[in-house]
């Protein structure tokens, strides 16, 4: 078992169709890391809001992985087993077991 690195990860957006105010907030709700199919690749996750403020989020995600790849989807969205949306994290390599241990920061801006 090893720690996933995340030095290099990126975050970008999955979509299968035009994004809307509820796809950004996906991200919140998102516990599971799965596949580019959809299947839930973790274990033991949990999340954590370690900073609430009106100008930025941090959201903490741990667990395990229970597969091997080098991108996993976060905040997935499905309608009839296809994904409508989800993040998408990157330049990433893992192994069944690996642990992960990341945070997502989001700025936010406009009136409080």
């Amino acid at each position: 078992m090893a720690q996933i690195d995340f030095t290099n990860a990126t975050l970008d957006a999955y979509i299968g169709k035009p994004m809307t105010q509820g796809s950004y907030m996906k991200i919140n709700s998102a516990l599971y890391l799965y596949d580019t199919s959809g299947n839930n690749i973790s274990a033991s996750a949990s999340r954590s809001i370690i900073l609430n403020t009106p100008a930025k989020v941090s959201i903490q995600y741990t667990g395990t992985v229970n597969a091997s790849g080098t991108e996993f989807l976060l905040g997935v969205s499905k309608t009839s087993n296809i994904i409508d949306f989800a993040w998408k994290v990157s330049n990433v390599s893992f192994s069944s077991g690996d642990a992960y241990d990341f945070i997502v920061d989001i700025e936010t801006s406009g009136n409080s």
